[in-house]
């Protein structure tokens, strides 16, 4: 069976994400939030590859075949952005590849690759209260349920309930 890892975004994985999340379909009821600009993505490529000093994107890939994506953005949202910013995390699969472990798997990577190349203490990921799947998915890496941030998401005409849950790097074990 392929392995499993991440690598840089490509200008083929620019063009697959477009074709892969521009419907709900696609991206899952969960993630679909309208068509977007994906000028902004090429643009950004070109700029740094999307690897930041506030943020990042990579490609999940399959042996050589393009899954999805993993992204990483600075949150400041407890404090001052000097002595409380942390990473959250989100994830996008492409559908033929859901429900198969992939992004368990992925998710881990990104969290051993952070952890290792980066101070911050504390990564958190936020997740639509109805999205079970991801929910256990956190769960299993170790994450820990931290509240429901109420009606936090606009998504197919009303809002909905986010679930916030973290890891510290003392508690992480990949």
């Amino acid at each position: 069976m392929a392995e499993l890892s991440l690598r840089k975004l490509t200008a083929e994985d620019i063009d697959l994400l477009e074709e892969q999340f521009q419907s709900v379909q696609g991206a899952g009821e969960a993630q679909w939030f309208g068509f977007w600009d994906t000028t902004k993505l090429r643009t950004r490529l070109d700029q740094d590859q999307f690897i930041g000093s506030n943020d990042g994107a990579l490609a999940i890939c399959l042996g050589e075949r393009t899954i999805g994506k993993v992204d990483w953005f600075t949150i400041t949202n407890w404090g001052r952005a000097n002595t409380s910013a942390c990473w959250e995390i989100a994830i996008g699969i492409f559908e033929p590849f859901r429900g198969q472990g992939f992004g368990t798997q992925a998710q881990r990577l990104l969290i051993d690759y952070l952890f290792a190349h980066y101070p911050q203490h504390r990564i958190q990921a936020t997740t639509a209260l109805e999205n079970t799947a991801e929910r256990r998915c956190l769960e299993k890496l170790g994450f820990h349920q931290e509240g429901i941030i109420r009606q936090a998401q606009w998504r197919a005409g009303a809002w909905h309930d986010q679930v916030i849950f973290s890891v510290l790097r003392d508690q992480w074990s990949s």
